[in-house]
């Protein structure tokens, strides 16, 4: 059916939605191209914003969009679970004391040692323990349950962890130094919650991200996001590859950090 010459057109209200179709056209080469990458996530996030003020996407949904430009360069060290705040299991411990520590804990896997935490010889699934609530009895050793550990460098970047568990089908691996020390873990989850924010289910409890001690000082999770340091503080940390508080200390210190060590920033 032919247009009507003399119907009036309203272009105010497709024009916002037609010039951001247009700029994304732009950038997916079907008009100009950004110079460089860093053009390129300028451009995106300029979308971004727009979309949001014309109600195209939501705040969360651009967001989620946003982390993606920092989860490819978001390395293991960074988000992992330190060594010290490892929830392990002696292989020597008895099944129904395994049990509890995993009720405990609300871990659906935890990693087994030999002799010491730095000697990880397996992971252990706590769907595995299921026979040994019914029938104790049949329960078979705790090494027959445990499956081997997947080891991954603390330096790996976590986009290529992603792949690795999507291969593999894992959903935790032991994070190593350049020597084979256990420096922490990583979980699916851990890498998941990089893009689409912090996952909690039932069995979660909400910790304070914030403690304040006798003496006037404060205990920071270490997970908690350094903006929001910087932002409760009315601060300016050095830029850097980090998105935490943890990942901020140990870039400081180009290590793990010690019980009692301490950074000082001028």
């Amino acid at each position: 059916m032919e247009k009507d010459q003399d119907s009036p057109s309203h272009p105010s209200d497709s024009q916002p939605s037609k010039n951001i179709i247009s700029r994304l056209l732009d950038i997916l080469g079907l008009g100009r191209s950004p110079d460089t990458t860093e053009d390129l996530e300028m451009e995106i996030q300029e979308l971004l914003e727009e979309g949001e003020e014309q109600g195209l996407i939501t705040h969360q949904e651009g967001q989620m969009i946003s982390s993606i430009f920092e989860f490819r360069d978001t390395l293991i060290h960074e988000i992992m679970t330190p060594r010290p705040e490892m929830v392990c299991a002696d292989v020597q411990t008895e099944i129904p004391d395994v049990l509890k520590l995993i009720i405990k804990e609300g871990f659906t896997r935890i990693p087994v040692y030999s002799e010491s935490p730095d000697n990880i010889i397996g992971i252990l699934n706590a769907k595995d323990l299921l026979v040994c609530v019914d029938a104790p009895q049949n329960c078979p050793d705790i090494r027959e349950l445990i499956k081997p550990p997947y080891l991954v460098p603390e330096t790996m970047r976590i986009v290529y962890l992603l792949k690795a568990f999507q291969a593999k089908k894992n959903h935790m691996a032991i994070v190593t130094d350049e020597f084979g020390g256990i420096r922490g873990l990583i979980t699916l989850e851990d890498v998941l919650e990089e893009i689409v924010g912090e996952i909690d289910d039932e069995y979660d409890k909400d910790e304070p991200q914030w403690r304040a001690l006798q003496d006037g000082s404060l205990v920071i999770y270490a997970k908690e996001d350094i903006e929001e340091v910087e932002s409760f503080f009315d601060i300016e940390l050095p830029d850097g590859p980090y998105e935490s508080v943890g990942g901020f200390i140990i870039h400081q210190l180009k290590h793990l950090p010690k019980a009692g060590e301490t950074v000082e920033m001028a």
